[in-house]
């Protein structure tokens, strides 16, 4: 069973990765490399290191927001190694398919690696930053479908023939605010953590069932903390972390503006980000593709011919270039730290004079 359950997941990443592939090949087989090298080329070490720094930044933020999830459960846990955490987590997360999933099991371990965090609190943290994403986004797509709406009804037209379709995204948004008070309702009175530890309870493994047996307290303080946060008040839980959160997410719209923008194209922030929103949502709902590999690509070269951009398919081209290549830096960023994890001790404490001296005699 194992064996095969281990093929099938091989077999659905071999196939997302496929996919994503051919999308992307499928959008820029026309495309002049030459080009897009020239466009990539002007932007200057300077334009690299402007474009690498929204996500930094959206990383920070959203770690200051999680570091108030740790003090309302308890604990005091400053931003750094959540931002250690997050590197590493979001370069598995970015590069490899179902990588979210992946993500999300190594986090309760690299929080108790390097924020002394229980997992019981570490599981209770994750729920919560899950839970002030949904909700923060929820207000990121609202906001930016407001402002953006006129270019939202445009590229409505030219991509559907339907203009009414821009209002899609209020429904997006309506729908990400009823899964965020859903996980809230859940996790409030549910006791999900002793739903999942009862439906393992019925898994038939020996070594699990002994697991499950060390780890039972594990499972009923897991949704004692969830319950007394969800419990703690709008302010608390929502409002406060939440703001860092949607920071996070605006930055994510920045990046893209600013790639654009030192690409030569003229299109207002609000206009781009309603590009972004699009898009950043379809990432979201495909994660088998690692980093929305294709989705993203198709996604941008059709919204900027709708606008009129000019020569789209190489603006496209350059930007997807300049996208990749720097989540590239980060996930090889990531991918060191996680390096560093695995790597052994390379040296024992050596024997000071007073304790050679005690030998000796």
């Amino acid at each position: 069973m194992v064996t095969l359950r281990g093929r099938g997941l091989l077999t659905l990443r071999i196939a997302s990765g496929a996919s994503a592939l051919s999308l992307l090949v499928w959008t820029f087989h026309g495309v002049d490399f030459g080009r897009v090298k020239e466009s990539v080329a002007g932007v200057g070490l300077l334009g690299l290191l402007l474009i690498a720094a929204p996500q930094l930044l959206s990383l920070c933020l959203e770690c200051v927001g999680w570091s108030r999830v740790f003090r309302s459960l308890g604990q005091t846990v400053s931003v750094r190694p959540l931002l250690r955490v997050r590197l590493m987590t979001e370069a598995v997360a970015q590069t490899l398919p179902l990588g979210v999933i992946w993500a999300e099991s190594l986090k309760p371990l690299l929080l108790g690696r390097h924020a002394n965090v229980t997992t019981s609190r570490a599981v209770a943290a994750i729920v919560a930053r899950k839970y002030l994403l949904i909700s923060s986004q929820a207000v990121y797509v609202a906001l930016l479908s407001v402002c953006g709406f006129a270019t939202l009804r445009r590229l409505s037209q030219a991509l559907t023939g339907h203009a009414g379709v821009a209002w899609g995204a209020f429904a997006v948004s309506a729908t990400l605010c009823l899964l965020a008070f859903g996980v809230c309702g859940a996790f409030t009175r549910g006791r999900v953590a002793e739903r999942v530890y009862l439906a393992l309870r019925g898994l038939r493994n020996v070594r699990l069932q002994q697991e499950l047996n060390r780890g039972q307290a594990s499972f009923a303080n897991t949704d004692s903390l969830t319950e007394s946060y969800f419990a703690g008040g709008f302010v608390r839980t929502t409002l406060a972390p939440g703001v860092f959160f949607l920071c996070g997410w605006l930055c994510e719209a920045l990046e893209s503006f600013l790639i654009l923008r030192l690409l030569g194209v003229e299109l207002g922030f609000f206009a781009i980000a309603s590009i972004e929103v699009l898009l950043s949502f379809l990432k979201n709902v495909l994660f088998v593709l690692p980093a929305g590999i294709g989705v993203q690509d198709v996604g941008y070269v059709s919204c900027l011919t709708a606008l009129g951009v000019p020569d789209a398919l190489t603006v496209g081209a350059a930007f997807s270039a300049l996208k990749r290549g720097k989540e590239l830096f980060w996930a090889v960023c990531g991918y060191l730290l996680l390096a560093a994890e695995a790597r052994p001790a390379l040296a024992t404490p050596s024997l000071t004079a007073p304790q050679l001296s005690a030998d000796a005699a």
